[in-house]
């Protein structure tokens, strides 16, 4: 018996009619398919070419499949009067290859544009990061006659890198009546408020929205979490559960972060607890935050225990575990998770190496520095500008200001946290004029400076003593950019006087600028009269401590010598009962020692981990030759224990 005739393929030339293969094409899931698609209509040519129709599908489905060329050669082979949908789709398609210029003379050559032809055009300026042309596209769209959509100014938006356009594009949303109704218009401002940091006009933004959605809550939340105002977070949060919204995994972990933030633990535990209710923490991006706040609340072996339940591994949750061990001085563990991490197959990000770069530059880790760095260039991060800065402050903080001025010459676009890192990196390695030229040439750029820049710049004035140049920057900041000093600053300025030998000038400073009394910075004022040999100065400093019940050792200690050497038995017995009563205290520093793979860290009290009675032997032996031997054979002694 014969088998019987195999069914008709659906792609069959007898079985298409146009809306039957545009519907095939819409369905499409790879190339393969649409070629083979596309291979059927080329027999029915009289189908295929009648109209543009169906190459406009066609067009459009190599686009969507990432067969954008393929795209490109067909719109523009097709024997059909392209239209208006032909030039969009071909000019979607050409951006999607890469080919900017010939989209834009694609865009110039089209006599009929509509808002779909403006946003493909928008979108390919806004992904190759040229904003000017972006803005002034979106102006030429009103002269033309073309009104904007929503989707508009969400492209536009994200382009706008400046107070001026950002206050421009929202005026222009407000006159379109897009502001206060449309949701994903008000987002995308928040966003963009959000980013140029305007943050209070993001929160306008907000309280206009008719009929704001979860995002546009998520968003303000993040907006007053960036401005540390927990409270207005947590406000939010109630209010959108009061409403009737349900929140997400971005919810929560925003709620959780100004927890972390605001260190108040008892409402991060209810998060937690709504966290575990609503099965949240199989989000990576939640666990992170957990994880997290776990570990700022002390409750690291809870953080731990958290990750290792996890079902399978993601680069946040590593990078919140990584800086929590580091937090807590365990960098052995930080690094070994490092490891453990890439061994499961999980990809360092940018924020994993900036993590554990900014920890290993705080133990001095000098050798595992140097061995992240190389992973970084093989792994092809080094010219991300988070690594990069977080390269250039390892650098500075472990001294190899060279490596650093290397890494920070080849970024190409510098953020201002990059430049505050060199800058502040420079004043810390005590190269004042380099950093103040690092200064002048960042403003020369264009780049808004902020607190950080003024106290680097500050800095830099006080290590060569600079009294008129660090005045003239503090008038520049408050007069250009608004930025009014505060107390860090103000320690700069007086440490500049005390450099410069100028120590009454540096106490008037001190009681005519700041509200109330400062201990550091009385403190330094006195640490510079001492080192001066001013001790005069130094009794008068100390006392104006004393009488404002400093809690520093240092200015009783000075009295107390002062009042000794002078035989004032009876004052220098009140200056210790004073230091008593106030429960003053030097303040207590440690040091770290890296031996091989593990770090150990002491401070002056304790007894060495490794060594401890063979090494304070030799220290008995040595004092006891440099007391009992004749003092010219005391370097010879010292020569011959060591020899010996």
């Amino acid at each position: 018996m014969p088998s019987p005739p195999p069914p008709p393929s659906p792609f069959a030339a007898a079985t298409l009619t146009p809306g039957a293969a545009a519907s095939l094409l819409a369905r499409c899931a790879s190339r393969a398919a649409a070629a083979a698609l596309h291979a059927r209509l080329l027999r029915c040519s009289h189908a295929f070419f009648r109209s543009p129709y169906l190459a406009n599908c066609l067009g459009a489905a190599y686009s969507r499949l990432g067969a954008a060329p393929h795209a490109v050669a067909l719109l523009r082979s097709a024997a059909a009067k392209p239209n208006v949908f032909t030039h969009n789709i071909l000019l979607s398609a050409l951006l999607g290859s890469g080919r900017l210029e010939d989209a834009r003379r694609l865009f110039d050559g089209v006599a009929k544009r509509d808002a779909v032809t403006y946003n493909a055009m928008l979108s390919g300026y806004a992904a190759a990061a040229r904003p000017d042309e972006a803005l002034r596209l979106f102006c030429s769209m009103g002269e033309h006659g073309v009104r904007p959509t929503g989707f508009t100014f969400s492209i536009v938006s994200s382009a706008v890198g400046s107070a001026r356009h950002g206050r421009q594009l929202h005026a222009a949303s407000v006159r379109h009546g897009m502001t206060h109704f449309d949701a994903v218009v008000g987002n995308a401002l928040i966003d963009m408020y959000r980013r140029i940091g305007l943050l209070r006009h993001a929160a306008c933004v907000f309280s206009c929205l008719e009929e704001p959605d979860v995002t546009s809550w998520n968003s303000v939340m993040s907006v007053y979490k960036d401005q540390a105002l927990s409270s207005n977070v947590f406000e939010c949060f109630w209010s959108m559960r009061s409403k009737g919204f349900s929140v997400d995994g971005f919810s929560v972990s925003t709620v959780l972060s100004a927890c972390s933030d605001a260190k108040d633990f008892a409402k991060g535990d209810q998060v937690l607890a709504l966290c575990v209710k609503m099965s949240f923490l199989t989000n990576s991006i939640v666990c992170s935050a957990v994880i997290d706040f776990l570990c700022l609340s002390d409750r690291l072996p809870d953080a731990a225990h958290l990750f290792r339940g996890m079902p399978t591994w993601a680069s946040e949750p590593c990078n919140a575990l990584i800086s929590g061990y580091a937090r807590d001085g365990l960098m052995e563990e930080a690094l070994n998770l490092f490891v453990a991490s890439m061994r499961n197959g999980v990809v360092p990000t940018e924020f994993t190496f900036a993590s554990v770069l900014r920890w290993s530059s705080c133990f001095g880790l000098m050798e595992q520095g140097t061995q992240i760095h190389c992973l970084i260039c093989k792994l092809g991060f080094q010219d991300d500008v988070i690594v990069s800065t977080a390269l250039t402050d390892m650098y500075c903080k472990l001294g190899l200001t060279r490596h650093a001025r290397k890494i920070f010459r080849t970024v190409v676009a510098k953020d201002l946290v990059l430049w505050n890192t060199m800058l502040l990196g420079l004043s810390q390695n005590g190269r004042g004029k380099e950093a103040l030229g690092v200064f002048r040439r960042m403003l020369k750029c264009g780049i808004q400076p902020d607190r950080i820049t003024l106290f680097g710049a500050l800095s830099a004035c006080s290590l060569e003593g600079l009294v008129t140049e660090g005045m003239d920057i503090i008038t520049l900041f408050k007069d250009r950019y608004h930025i009014m000093p505060s107390l860090e600053h103000y320690t700069c300025v007086v440490d500049t006087l005390c450099r410069a030998g100028m120590l009454r000038e540096a106490v008037n400073f001190v009681e005519n600028k700041l509200p109330k009394f400062s201990d550091a910075t009385f403190s330094n004022i006195l640490e510079a009269c001492i080192i001066q040999g001013n001790i005069s100065m130094a009794e008068l400093v100390a006392e104006k401590m004393v009488v404002q019940k400093s809690r520093s050792s240092l200015p009783y200690i000075i009295l107390a010598q002062t009042y000794g050497a002078r035989c004032k038995w009876e004052k220098m017995a009140g200056v210790w009962r004073s230091m008593e009563n106030q429960r003053a205290k030097k303040a207590q520093s440690c040091s770290w020692l890296c031996i091989k793979n593990h770090i150990y860290v002491f401070t002056s009290e304790q007894i060495l981990h490794h060594g401890q009675g063979a090494t304070y032997e030799v220290l008995d032996l040595i004092s006891w030759d440099m007391m009992d031997q004749p003092k010219k054979s005391e370097g010879v002694g010292c020569l011959q224990l060591f020899s010996d």
